[in-house]
């Protein structure tokens, strides 16, 4: 029998909690943040999103599968060949998900949806690790309460770089 995929999600929020900055979470990002992202990806099997992720992030093109999980009927990421939109609710479409890669050695699946998303997906406490970047430099729009979003979790690690601080959190037991 196979082990579950470990499931991690990653996040960047400013100094305020906000999530965006200027419609993008690209606009509070910063080097060190994203060689970070980019190291998450290169160890993943799968990302997930949500549907307001896929219309205002570039996920034109991926190098692994991409998840959008939505309400929209509308086809979301047409240009993607890796992506495959799911009209399901989370709980659903995590586990349809999980399905799909469980096949794969050491397979990892990345949240990389926005808060909205993210928090439904942490409420279903399937969400193993949360890679939490707080830029101290700049605030943005679309605040969240961060003790909310890690109150299920313990901080295992946190370093401070580039103007961030780079947070760890694994699921309580």
């Amino acid at each position: 029998m196979n082990q579950r995929p470990l499931i991690i999600a990653n996040l960047i929020v400013g100094a305020d909690g906000s999530t965006v900055k200027n419609g993008s979470s690209i606009g509070l990002s910063t080097p060190a943040d994203r060689k970070l992202f980019h190291q998450l990806r290169s160890q993943s099997t799968a990302i997930v999103i949500g549907g307001n992720t896929a219309r205002r992030e570039p996920y034109k093109k991926t190098a692994i599968p991409l998840y959008i999980i939505t309400h929209s009927k509308l086809r979301l990421q047409p240009k993607n060949q890796l992506a495959k939109q799911l009209n399901l609710d989370p709980l659903s479409a995590l586990n349809f998900i999980l399905a799909e890669i469980s096949d794969q050695p050491s397979a990892q699946l990345l949240i990389e949806a926005g808060p909205k998303l993210l928090i439904e997906l942490i409420k279903t406490k399937l969400v193993d690790k949360l890679y939490l970047t707080i830029n101290h430099a700049l605030d943005g729009e679309n605040k969240i309460d961060l003790q909310q979003l890690t109150a299920d979790y313990e901080l295992i690690d946190t370093r401070a770089e580039d103007g961030c601080e780079f947070q760890i959190f694994q699921l309580a037991n």
